[in-house]
């Protein structure tokens, strides 16, 4: 396996923050992981810093964005187990992990992934933060190259976003979302200096649709956004779709179908951690990761 430290990247909406599940006392990292690293959101939130500050990680105060700490996040959940992996004596490199999400926030015009919104950044809890993530994220992206010692391999940047555009009306939707999520990437990359890969996790449509009342056209605005990250992803070769009702748990003839909380649209730990376990594995499988 090449020696290199490797970089994790989940951006999104209330899936990204692990929102609805605070961890048990139990499960909390309070004790620095010595092998992953975050950015916490007193060094890092800002527009002025021209260098990232990087620390051993916590679940607490490392999603650049939204105040909320301490969850069941894809985030935390992959943090917990690379470590795990490691000090059970699996070869992996040391871990960088850069989380960036606010929950209800999707791209179209009148959210805050919107990438010609005004720049703006009022940090806070749901309710009170007001970032503009597009130019933020690109901001932390281009600083990257030059806060990490050595060479470094990006994973992957993971898109857990798309439920609030099932609010905006079809016609619409079809006129400027692939437009939109071109835009963003491309500033991404350009942010990063390559085209990295982008993983995008599909909507369980279904599941949603039928616990959340949804019918009519935002049920065909559901499908037309799954739609578009499978069409993005045929037409851009570093572009791939992540399917969470593959999950060993899921269940089709069950309230929630064993992936989300009550709430009906929020995953659970269970979830997250498999989700997690799936992108570690495709990692050690690719670097032939060794015990």
């Amino acid at each position: 396996m090449e020696n290199k430290k490797a970089v994790f990247i989940l951006l999104g909406q209330s899936n990204a923050t692990g929102h609805a599940s605070p961890m048990a006392e139990e499960d909390k990292i309070i004790v620095p992981l010595k092998n992953v690293y975050g950015l916490q959101r007193k060094d890092n939130q800002s527009f002025d810093i021209n260098h990232l500050t990087w620390s051993n990680y916590l679940s607490a105060g490392t999603n650049l964005a939204e105040e909320q700490d301490d969850t069941y996040s894809l985030a935390n959940c992959f943090a917990k187990l690379w470590q795990k992996e490691i000090d059970a004596g699996v070869k992996l490199p040391d871990l960088y992990i850069i989380q960036i999400a606010i929950g209800a926030e999707g791209v179209t015009e009148n959210y805050m992934w919107y990438p010609e919104r005004e720049r703006k950044l009022i940090p806070g809890k749901l309710g009170e933060v007001d970032i503009s993530l597009y130019p933020f994220t690109k901001h932390i992206f281009s600083l990257l190259d030059k806060s990490i010692d050595g060479e470094y391999e990006i994973i992957g940047i993971h898109w857990r976003g798309g439920e609030e555009e099932t609010d905006v009306k079809l016609a619409h939707l079809k006129q400027v979302l692939r437009g939109i999520y071109n835009r963003m990437f491309d500033g991404f990359y350009a942010s990063l200096g390559c085209k990295i890969p982008i993983v995008l996790h599909k909507m369980a449509s279904e599941t949603r649709c039928r616990e959340m009342n949804v019918t009519g056209e935002d049920v065909e605005s559901m499908h037309f956004i799954n739609k578009t990250f499978d069409d993005l992803a045929e037409d851009n070769e570093n572009i791939t779709t992540f399917d969470v009702t593959k999950a060993p748990h899921f269940e089709s003839d069950t309230r929630t179908n064993g992936i989300f909380l009550p709430d009906g649209g929020h995953y659970t730990p269970k979830t997250n951690m498999w989700v997690a376990k799936t992108i570690l594995d495709d990692y050690r499988r690719k670097h032939k990761c060794l015990d």
